[in-house]
């Protein structure tokens, strides 16, 4: 059998990339005759603010290039406020792990850790701390972990033990979309748990890139110092405005049938022999997958599987503390639903068989 062409392979999680001439096209088709921005201000600004502050129940948002610059921006203002430049957050967060400690080394701030390694931040972890601590920040759900969420009482407790201490609560929130079917509660319930609230237009939304910081109108306008000192102002982002207006319209309301679909995909999966998947059922719109085997091996198979059978399972395997484990992660998004259920068991059997092999 010849060997599925690269331009035909499909993908398993996230969404296939994006045609840039047509995706451009539909972003002028949506966007009319609207006027175009400047240097962060202008009719788009105020519309995509408007409609965040309003889905999060805060007092105002701000639009920000990236996440990075959303979340220190918000740091540097609760910190400030609070007198302490100490944060608190997980030992696994996306700013421990992914952005190379930029909070102390960018930012002039120190962490104390939130919890153990494997498992999620709980109350009495903040009990644990000893130390004066500015904010505490908490990514939902906790991705490293297979997109944990805490249950709703814990969340609650949480929220209520930060401000009887008189600790700022920060929301890494970049998956909050993802994480709202979970809860069955309105965006806005949630996001009240938290001083600040930081979410993402590309992700789950699938847009082309850029984020938002909400929370009361003294973050904000702080913020926007921080924004100017980072270098965060463009003159014009009408493209990416446009692209994350569109996503709130088409793409937030499909967030239930996302984790309906990892649900399914997930039940489906754990019928393999060998094969376990965390959280189960999935908490969000992802989960992992984990099977006895070497990392390179299952490289490997990914690339037989690919050539195989056309579908790309995953990037790169997750990192396990067992390391007799296989893991990796499946993401649900726009890629998943052109394929059934039955060819990707039957990619995900083939892929263990060949991990699996003597």
């Amino acid at each position: 059998m010849a060997p599925t062409p690269r331009s035909e392979i499909r993908r398993l999680s996230l969404d296939e990339p994006p045609d840039p001439a047509e995706t451009l096209r539909a972003l002028a088709d949506y966007a009319g005759d609207v006027e175009s921005d400047k240097y962060m201000e202008g009719v788009l600004f105020d519309r995509l603010q408007g409609q965040v502050a309003e889905l999060l129940g805060k007092e105002a948002a701000l639009y920000l290039p990236s996440g990075k610059i959303a979340q220190m921006s918000a740091l540097k203002a609760l910190t400030g406020r609070a007198g302490c430049s100490r944060i608190a957050l997980h030992p696994r967060s996306h700013l421990e792990e992914y952005e190379a400690r930029a909070y102390q080394e960018l930012w002039g701030l120190t962490a104390a850790q939130l919890g153990g390694y494997d498992r999620l931040s709980t109350s009495d972890d903040l009990d644990a701390i000893r130390e004066p601590v500015g904010a505490l920040v908490l990514e939902m759900p906790q991705r490293r972990l297979g997109c944990l969420l805490p249950k709703w009482e814990e969340l609650t407790a949480l929220s209520e033990h930060a401000r009887a201490r008189g600790t700022y609560l920060h929301l890494d929130g970049a998956r909050l979309w993802e994480s709202q079917p979970y809860y069955d509660r309105p965006l806005a319930e949630i996001a009240a748990l938290f001083d600040t609230v930081y979410v993402a237009f590309d992700k789950g939304l699938g847009g082309l890139t850029g984020a938002a910081l909400a929370g009361p109108q003294w973050v904000i306008d702080e913020a926007k110092i921080w924004q100017r000192r980072a270098g965060a102002r463009a003159l014009r982002s009408f493209p990416n405005l446009l692209s994350a207006l569109k996503a709130l319209d088409e793409r937030l309301p499909r967030m239930t049938e996302f984790h309906l679909k990892a649900k399914s995909l997930a039940a489906v999966l754990s019928e393999i022999p060998s094969i376990s998947v965390s959280p189960d059922p999935p908490h969000a719109n992802a989960f992992l997958v984990s099977l006895p085997g070497l990392r390179e091996r299952a490289r490997s198979a990914r690339d037989r599987i690919a050539s195989e059978n056309g579908i790309w399972l995953f990037d790169e395997p997750e990192d396990a503390i067992d390391q007799s484990l296989v893991r990796f992660e499946v993401t649900v998004r726009g890629a998943a639903f052109s394929l059934d259920e039955a060819e990707i068991k039957a990619a995900v059997t083939r892929f263990c068989q060949l991990v699996l092999a003597d």
